[in-house]
C-alpha cells in the first residue's frame, strides 16, 4: 500500500522533545495545551519541508507533477534496496548457516565482526562491516561477536521482503551515531563508500561538492541533517528515471520468436548424429591443413613485401595523450590519398622501436575528419616501449631555479616527436553497418574503439542528409536525381559499451558529449554500462544510484562517465535488450557488430 502521509511521533527526535516539554509542563490545562500546539506545529513544519524537497526535485528533473513516493506493489521499487545479490529466503539461510558452522569450528560458535562478511556471502568487506555495525546499534550490542541466532536474526532482517524495513537498515547503516538523523559528514562517509565498493576512484575526488548537493536538496531549510522521509524521496527519484520494459509485450515477442525460430529437424536420432559426426570430420580436415600451411609463409612474406607497398605513408603526429587505464592515443596527420570508411583499421610501426613489427588498430576518427585519430591499449611489449618513447618526448622540462618553464605541447617541434609510417586501411566487418536499416554497436573494452568512428560517421552522414534536404527545397527540388543511389541506410543506431573501469570513459569522453550534443534527432541511442558497480538495486550501489540521478538532474552530467549518458550498472541484459530492439523495430534489417579489441596485445 501506498504511503500517503507519516506520523511525527515515531521518531526519536519527536519523543524526546515531547518527553522534555512533558517534564517541564506536568498536567496543566494551559501547558497542556501548549504542548498540542508545539507539537501541531512541528508536524506542519515537517510536512511543508517534505514538500518542499519533493517539489524542488521536480523543478530540477523538468516534471511538472511532484516525485511520486515508492509505490509499495511495484516489483521494481519491492526489489531494490537488496543487501544480498539473488538471496531467496530459506535457501538462502542454509548457505549462510553452513559457511557459519563452518566458520566457527574452532571459535567456539562465535562468529567474529571481521568474518560477518564471508558468513552472509558479501564480497565488499567494507560494506560488511558497516552492516554489521548498524545491525548491532539497532539491537545495542557492543561486542565484536555474535552467536547463531543472533545472526539468524541479522539475516531475517537484512533479507526481509518489507522494503521499509531494508530502507531502515540502508539507513542505519549511514547514521553511525543513531539519533535519527543524517549529517553532512555522515553523507560524506557513505559516498566514500559506496565508491569504494565498486571500484570509482573519481567519486570521492568530488566527495563535498557532491553532499553538498545532497544537503541543498533534501535539506532546503538548513537544518543541518536530514530524515529517512527525505532519503525516500531521493530514491523515489532516482527510480523514477529507469525505463521500464512492456513486459507483456516482451513475453508476446518471447513466444512470437520461439515459433519462428524453431528449427526442422530430423525425425531419425540415428541418422542426426551419424550426419553431424561426418560433417565435423570433413571439416577438421580442412579447419587443421589450412592453419598449418597459412601461418608459417604469412608472416615471412609480409616482412618482405610491406615496405614497398604504394599504402605505406609516413605521417606527422599532430597530438599525444596518455588516459587512465594505460591507453595512448595518437593524433596523426592523414595522408592525401588515404580514404577510409568507418570501422576500418591500419597497420602502425615506429622505426624507432623495431624496424619490422607493424601492429594493427581500429581507426577512430571518422573520415570526414581532417586528421587520423587511434587509441592504443598498452598491454605488451611493442605498445610499452611506444608508451615509453613518447613519454619522454612529451615529459615538461627540468625544473629550473624554483620555477617551471613556460611549457606548450601544442608548440613542439613536430620533429621531436619518433617516426610513425602507416599502411592502410584495411577491411573490416564493422565497416558494413551502412547496409542496414537498424544497427546494434556493441563494444568491450577498448574494443569499442572502431565503434566511435561509427557514431561520428552517422551523425555526419544524417547532418549531411538534411542539409541537402534543406538546399533541394530552397532550390525547388524534392527528388533525388534518376540513378541516384543513398549511400547509408541507416536509420537508428543503439550503441553499447561495456566497461569494468570508471576511467575507460575518459578515453573518448569527448567524442560521447560530441555525439550527443549533434544527434538532435535521438537517431543513436546510448548506452554505458560499467560492470564494477553493483546491480541496479543492490544496496552497495544504491546510494551512487541517487546521487548519479540527482546530479544528472541538477547539472546534466553523469557521476560515473563524466559525460551526459547516465551510466548503468553491471551487465546489459542481452536477452531483453534483443527483445526490445526486435520489437520496436519488427520486420526491419538489423545488423550487430560485436568487437572486443583490435590490435590490443601489441
Amino acid at each position: 500500500m501506498e504511503r500517503e502521509s507519516f506520523d511525527v511521533t515515531d521518531y526519536e527526535w519527536d519523543t524526546e522533545k515531547s518527553s522534555d516539554l512533558g517534564s517541564v509542563t506536568g498536567s496543566s490545562p494551559l501547558t497542556s495545551n501548549l504542548g498540542k500546539r508545539l507539537k501541531a506545529k512541528r508536524i506542519s513544519l515537517m510536512k511543508k519541508r517534505l514538500a518542499s524537497v519533493s517539489n524542488r526535485l521536480t523543478s530540477v528533473s523538468g516534471e511538472r507533477e511532484p516525485a511520486a513516493r515508492l509505490d509499495r506493489q511495484d516489483s521494481t521499487a519491492l526489489t531494490g534496496l537488496r543487501f544480498i545479490s539473488k538471496a531467496d529466503g530459506a535457501a538462502g539461510w542454509t548457505a549462510v548457516e553452513n559457511r557459519f558452522v563452518e566458520i566457527t569450528a574452532t571459535s567456539g560458535g562465535l562468529l567474529p565482526r571481521s568474518k560477518f562478511g564471508e558468513c552472509i556471502g558479501m564480497d565488499s568487506i567494507d560494506f560488511a562491516l558497516e552492516l554489521f555495525d548498524a545491525l548491532a546499534r539497532r539491537r545495542l550490542m557492543t561486542q565484536d561477536t555474535i552467536d547463531g541466532d543472533q545472526l539468524r536474526e541479522f539475516w531475517e532482517q537484512i533479507s526481509a521482503q518489507s522494503f521499509d524495513s531494508r530502507l531502515q537498515t540502508f539507513f542505519d547503516m549511514i547514521d553511525s551515531d543513531a539519533n535519527g538523523r543524517l549529517t553532512e559528514d555522515q553523507v560524506r562517509q557513505i559516498i566514500n563508500l559506496s565508491s569504494s565498493t565498486n571500484n570509482l576512484p573519481n567519486i570521492p575526488k568530488r566527495t563535498d561538492e557532491y553532499a553538498a548537493m545532497i544537503m541543498e536538496e533534501l535539506d532546503p531549510d538548513n537544518i543541518g541533517y536530514i530524515m529517512i522521509e527525505s532519503l525516500e524521496t531521493l530514491l523515489s527519484h532516482a527510480e523514477t528515471q529507469h525505463i521500464r520494459r512492456d513486459s507483456e509485450g516482451s513475453k508476446k515477442l518471447s513466444h512470437m520468436l520461439s515459433l519462428k525460430l524453431n528449427t526442422t529437424r530430423d525425425p531419425k536420432p540415428l541418422k542426426r548424429w551419424y550426419s553431424g559426426l561426418r560433417h565435423f570430420v570433413s571439416d577438421s580436415l580442412q579447419t587443421t591443413s589450412m592453419y598449418l600451411a597459412v601461418p608459417v609463409a604469412f608472416p615471412a612474406c609480409e616482412i618482405l613485401i610491406r615496405p614497398f607497398r604504394s599504402s605505406v605513408s609516413t605521417v606527422t603526429i599532430r597530438k599525444v595523450a596518455i588516459y587512465s587505464g594505460n591507453v595512448l592515443t595518437l593524433h596523426l596527420s592523414r595522408p592525401r590519398n588515404f580514404k577510409y570508411q568507418s570501422g576500418q583499421y591500419m597497420f602502425v610501426t615506429c622505426p624507432t622501436i623495431s624496424t619490422f613489427e607493424w601492429h594493427p588498430f581500429s581507426i577512430t576518427s571518422a573520415p570526414q575528419d581532417e586528421d587520423l585519430s587511434i587509441h592504443i591499449k598498452v598491454v605488451g611489449d611493442w605498445t610499452n616501449a611506444l608508451k615509453e618513447v613518447f613519454s619522454e618526448v612529451c615529459a615538461p622540462p627540468p625544473v629550473r631555479d624554483n620555477y617551471r618553464d613556460a611549457y606548450n605541447r601544442e608548440e613542439m617541434n613536430p620533429y621531436s616527436f619518433p617516426k610513425i609510417m602507416i599502411d592502410g586501411p584495411y577491411d573490416a566487418p564493422a565497416q558494413n553497418y551502412k547496409k542496414y536499416n537498424v544497427v546494434l554497436l556493441v563494444g568491450l573494452g577498448i574494443g569499442t574503439a572502431p565503434m566511435m568512428s561509427i557514431i561520428k560517421d552517422i551523425i555526419n552522414n544524417v547532418e549531411a542528409k538534411e542539409h541537402s534536404q534543406i538546399s533541394q527545397m530552397e532550390k525547388g527540388t524534392q527528388r533525388h536525381q534518376q540513378g541516384e543511389k543513398e549511400s547509408m541506410k541507416t536509420r537508428k543506431a543503439y550503441f553499447y559499451w561495456v566497461t569494468k573501469d570508471q576511467g575507460s570513459y575518459s578515453w573518448f569522453q569527448n567524442i560521447m558529449n560530441e555525439v550527443t550534443e549533434r544527434d538532435t534527432n535521438g537517431v543513436i541511442e546510448v548506452n554505458n554500462y560499467c560492470t564494477s558497480i553493483c546491480e541496479e538495486g543492490d544496496v552497495r550501489s544504491v546510494f551512487i544510484r541517487m546521487l548519479q540521478s540527482l546530479n544528472h538532474s541538477k547539472n546534466g552530467v553523469d557521476i560515473v562517465s563524466g559525460t551526459r549518458v547516465m551510466t548503468h550498472f553491471a551487465k546489459p541484459n542481452w536477452k531483453n535488450v534483443y527483445k526490445q530492439i526486435a520489437m520496436d523495430h519488427y520486420g526491419s534489417h538489423v545488423g550487430k557488430l560485436c568487437l572486443t579489441v583490435i590490435g590490443m596485445f601489441a
